[in-house]
This record gives structure tokens, sequence and C-alpha cells, in this order.
């Protein structure tokens, strides 16, 4: 479920553009084990990515931490530019920011797509989550948060060029029904308030999982990628997701704890 990554608060590695492992906690995964090393991207071969991004910080970085997972990245600063190398390179992913000068990031999704039938992936910044809804409607293979983690973006550009749509497909458990492809949530078929990316990749995580058990390690590996460090993070999440869905927070009926497990969604009644 890698289509779905986040604008929630994260640890910034200064200098880069890139966030940092999930840490809300003081000391929090102290001795974590972290991956062995980076696994090569079953992308074909050689392949390339056209990465368009005003902040040439992320450029550069992106470009360096990519190539770890044996992906090239031709990149550019703006939404003309991006047009431009997309006709000429025909790459094999284009990784778009929302936010991009002289063409926003919508546009140029909108305008490839017409000519293209390579997998686009738009970067989601904190203030441009209002474009996810109308960016999959318009053909976004996904969403990824922006600033970067590079792992996460090696592994969504994987599975947006193996031409992967499950996650696109609408979940229902009872009257609560969940829909990617629209970015909407549903309670007795009337919208709640537009959830936070990270919320709703957490929802779409437990409905996937219906009346089964996901533990917080799952949770975290889907989430924030393998070797995050533990904090009390997911706690928040689902504590804002009661609320969201109008379960009490003090004895839960959707979203249950599973003491010193994690959690479990049961549909709740029609």
């Amino acid at each position: 479920m890698g289509a779905w990554l986040s604008s929630t608060r994260a640890t910034a590695v200064p200098g880069t553009g890139f966030e940092g492992p999930e840490d809300d906690g003081p000391a929090a995964g102290l001795g974590a084990e972290r991956p062995a090393g980076p696994t090569p991207i079953p992308l074909g071969t050689h392949p390339v990515v056209l990465l368009a991004d005003a902040d040439e910080r992320i450029r550069q970085g992106l470009t360096t931490q990519l190539a770890k997972y044996q992906v090239s990245v031709v990149h550019c600063g703006d939404g003309a530019a991006a047009l431009l190398e997309a006709g000429l390179r025909k790459p094999d992913v284009l990784l778009v920011s929302a936010d991009l000068p002289l063409i926003d990031g919508s546009t140029v999704l909108r305008l490839v797509r017409r000519r293209l039938s390579i997998p686009v992936v738009l970067g989601v910044g904190p203030e441009d989550t209002a474009q996810v809804a109308p960016a999959l409607a318009a053909g976004a293979s996904a969403c990824v948060a922006r600033p970067y983690r590079p792992r996460e973006v090696a592994q969504l550009l994987s599975l947006a060029d193996r031409g992967h749509r499950g996650w696109d497909q609408p979940l229902v458990c009872g009257p609560l029904t969940l829909d990617p492809s629209t970015y909407e949530v549903r309670m007795h078929g009337v919208s709640t308030a537009r959830l936070p990316l990270r919320e709703f990749q957490l929802l779409h995580l437990l409905m996937l999982h219906a009346e089964k058990v996901i533990t917080r390690d799952q949770i975290r590996t889907e989430l924030w990628g393998e070797g995050a460090r533990r904090s009390n993070t997911i706690t928040v999440h689902i504590r804002r997701l009661r609320e969201r869905l109008g379960d009490d927070p003090h004895h839960p009926e959707i979203i249950q704890t599973v003491r010193g497990v994690g959690y479990r969604l049961v549909p709740p009644a029609g």
C-alpha cells in the first residue's frame, strides 16, 4: 500500500530536503536494526526517472539516493522543463512536485497523460493535500509525501512501473467506505472531514485487513518503511482517526486496541 504516503511531522535531515524516520519520542528506536542495504528496484534495465522539483537540494539529494537502488534520475526545476524533458526522453516514470513553478504539477500530470502512457507520481507537501484527489482523478499513478524518503520513493516507483493499480479500489466495511480514487471516506453515506494523507493511509491499511489484528510493527513498516524508529506516532494517528469516525475514544468499537499487539478494525454497525 505504498501509494498513500503522508505529510505528517517527521524529522528533517538538515541540508537535504529529506525526512528522517518516524520519531516522536525521546530516545525512540535506540538499538533498532536498520535494513542491511538498498535492494535494486525491479524497474527493468537501466530505468530512468524524470524528477521535476523546484528545490535543487531535493533534486540532487534524491538523484544520489536513488542511484543506490540502481535508478537513474534526470531532473529539472519547473513544469515547462518537465513537459519538454518528458517528451524528449520518454522516461520510465515521472515524479513531479505539486508546487512546481511556471506550470504546476497537476497540470503537468494532465498534459503528460494526454501524450504518454508512463506512470506519473505526484509529490505532495504539507500545503498541497487539496491536490491529491484531483491528481488521482486526472490519472496520477500515486501520490507520495514530500519531503521525500528515498526508500519509500524507490518502492513506490517500482509499484508504479509494474502497473500496480490494486490500491485504488474502493473498500467497504459495513457503512464505512473509503475510495482512494477520490480520496474520500464516508460513514453511512456522509463524507467525513478530509483526512490528512497519513491518516488516510492508516485507515486504508486497517480496512484492507478488517477484523484482523494488525501489529504496531506492521503499521510502522507499511507507513514509514523498514527501520523506522519506535515512537507514539501510531497512537496519535489512531486517536485522531477514531475522532473523525465518531468512535468513542474511551470505549472504541470501530478501531479496537488489542493490548500489547496492535489494532483491529471492526465494521461499524449498520
